[in-house]
């Protein structure tokens, strides 16, 4: 039998998921209560804030900064943030808007051959 909690995983929620990526820009704080996608939306979008704001104050004093502790991490979630309606903003990292577009792209060309 499957534990209660692990049997919710099976489901997605892309609602709860933008919804929990808003949040984390409105500066609502994680909770523990959240339903996972919405964890997972306020989990990517923290990564991509905390990340944006790290590389700011690098260029800021002067260093060079390429993201390459967090590169990929910030490309799965400009991925996910795409594939879950989020819609692009220039603001983000630069390997996040390289995840989104990726996925932009795939989902443009399946759309194209679904026609």
């Amino acid at each position: 039998m499957i534990h209660p909690g692990l049997a919710a995983l099976k489901h997605w929620d892309r609602e709860e998921y933008a919804g929990g990526y808003r949040a984390r820009f409105s500066d609502i704080p994680d909770s523990d209560t959240s339903h996972h996608c919405w964890r997972c939306g306020w989990e990517d979008a923290d990564t991509e804030a905390l990340e944006s704001a790290r590389h700011k104050k690098a260029l800021a004093e002067g260093r060079e900064d390429h993201f390459e502790n967090t590169w990929g991490n910030l490309f799965d979630s400009g991925e996910e943030a795409r594939a879950n309606g989020i819609p692009f903003e220039e603001e983000r990292t630069e390997p996040w808007k390289e995840g989104w577009i990726a996925v932009d792209i795939n989902l443009g060309m399946l759309a194209e051959r679904d026609h």
